[in-house]
């Protein structure tokens, strides 16, 4: 009877998927795995060596005298600066192995206007586009991928840097390489009405432009991608001008009089939208700072919303006859910034749109399995 029975075990066993006997190991996200890890050993290396700082405290800033970059850039201990418990990966594989042989990184960035232009107008200049192109992103990307170059003895790690165009479909650009409205698969420009061909990698990671707490095609970022540690974080305050008729000393105030209209750009517009549901938010999408003190002027917003404590004057970016702020008001929340990398549950399909030929005009990205 014994024998009987293990001769059917053996043979049940045989009919079971291969998957279910041993999982084979996944090869693609195992090389996506140990970008994500040896990107964390690097920062976690220069936030204790106080390379970070340094990085922060010559950050020329855009308008000098208003307020420097150690004054609203915060470091996220969410990865604590410990380089015994943070290893690089012993064994490179797969597509970060291709990385170090080849000296290269892809890098999806949404694009600004030049410092010389910008100037400080937008929110995102007292980031990356201070005065004489200097840039606090950029030069922690440098250090970062200096210090895996150093680790693995290979050259130097060239970041090439492909454009995402807007609606800035980020999800999709990391799972399929598709990331603008009809996108060639293969093209890194935007063209208007290409057919959407297989998809193909053409982004490694998505650069400081995407907040952890945000989503982005209908999904949850932190749901669908592969995160490093916070690299660099910033609060949210309310700016609020001196002659208003609103009363606003906490985020609470602001929530309780939906009247009040919020002016804000593209690095908190979905935080603005989310916490002040029954406000009108007016999102500025390129010079949000000089837009936003327009509009207020204009009688088109209450209030203006962004990451930084202290705004620069009007006339110093090109405005006048705008209003002066009271001092801003804090709203104890604090949106942080990691590196993005290709997710394990999610894919990305084209959605059509009707008439003789079928144009993927947008990507809808979903978890797979339902998870």
């Amino acid at each position: 009877m014994s024998k009987y029975i293990l001769l059917k075990l053996c043979s049940l066993t045989l009919l079971l998927p291969i998957g279910q006997i041993h999982a084979t190991p996944d090869r693609v996200g195992i090389g996506y795995d140990q970008l994500v890890d040896a990107f964390d050993a690097a920062w976690v290396r220069i936030v204790n060596s106080g390379e970070y700082r340094r990085i922060i405290q010559n950050f020329y800033e855009p308008i000098s005298e208003v307020v420097d970059a150690s004054d609203y850039i915060v470091n996220q201990s969410d990865c604590l600066p410990n380089p015994d418990v943070t290893p690089f990966p012993s064994r490179p594989r797969g597509r970060f192995a291709k990385i170090l042989t080849s000296g290269e990184i892809r890098r999806g960035y949404v694009a600004g206007a030049p410092w010389f232009i910008s100037a400080g107008a937008s929110t995102s200049d007292w980031f990356n586009n201070g005065m004489f192109g200097s840039n606090i992103l950029d030069d922690i990307l440098k250090e970062i991928l200096r210090i895996i170059a150093e680790h693995y003895e290979t050259g130097t790690i060239e970041v090439i840097s492909v454009e995402i165009p807007f609606p800035f479909n980020t999800t999709s650009a990391l799972q399929d390489g598709i990331f603008g409205t009809n996108l060639n698969a293969f093209s890194e420009t935007y063209e208007m009405l290409e057919f959407i061909n297989q998809p193909g990698v053409t982004v490694d990671f998505i650069d400081q432009f995407n907040a952890k707490g945000g989503e982005s095609e209908n999904l949850r970022r932190l749901k669908g991608r592969r995160t490093t540690c916070t690299i660099v974080s910033a609060g949210q305050f309310i700016h609020i001008p001196i002659e208003s008729s609103f009363s606003i000393e906490s985020i609470d105030d602001l929530r309780a009089n939906p009247d009040i209209r919020i002016c804000t750009g593209n690095l908190s517009t979905q935080t603005a939208n989310q916490y002040f549901p029954e406000n009108t938010v007016i999102t500025k999408r390129q010079f949000d700072i000089k837009e936003c003190y327009e509009a207020i002027r204009d009688g088109d917003a209450d209030v203006f919303f962004n990451s930084l404590p202290i705004n620069p004057p009007p006339e110093s970016i090109g405005v006048f006859n705008a209003p002066r702020f009271q001092p801003s008001v804090d709203t104890k929340i604090v949106s942080g910034t990691p590196y993005w990398f290709k997710g394990k549950a999610v894919q990305c399909n084209a959605v059509p749109i009707p008439g003789p030929f079928e144009f993927g005009t947008f990507r809808e990205c979903t978890k797979k399995y339902g998870i």
